[in-house]
């Protein structure tokens, strides 16, 4: 056998080699540079655990005070296209006939409020 015949062969089962591996593994690049520099930068699964654990810290935070803030707004004679607009859809409606009109009370379990609404006007917040 040849010198050249030999590398030809050698060369062959490299490429059938990394043939088969990449077949088997399907590397990607990020999952390359991972391998390569987890060892060195620590675990990216507890580094992307611990940034979403943040984000979803923060972003409690802000709905949680833009709520508060929401609620703190409620007054008497507030329309219901602006309450709509300030806490959004209610989680119940309900009818209910006075004496003299039509009364619905919507109900936000979430924000702990109750209010009743008569000729389209707030005329009643309720803690819940």
């Amino acid at each position: 056998m040849s010198g050249r015949r030999f590398r030809r062969l050698i060369l062959l089962a490299l490429l059938v080699g990394v043939g088969y591996w990449i077949y088997k593994d399907r590397p990607t690049v990020s999952g390359f540079i991972d391998s390569v520099t987890n060892p060195l930068l620590g675990s990216k699964a507890a580094v992307e655990e611990s940034e979403r654990n943040r984000v979803v810290r923060d972003a409690s935070t802000v709905a949680t005070e833009q709520t508060d803030a929401a609620v703190g707004t409620l007054r008497e004679g507030m329309s219901t296209y602006e309450v709509k607009d300030l806490l959004g859809e209610p989680e119940k409606k309900e009818e209910e006939k006075a004496e003299t009109a039509l009364r619905v009370r919507w109900t936000y379990s979430r924000l702990h409020r109750v209010l009743v609404f008569q000729d389209g006007r707030v005329i009643s917040i309720a803690i819940k």
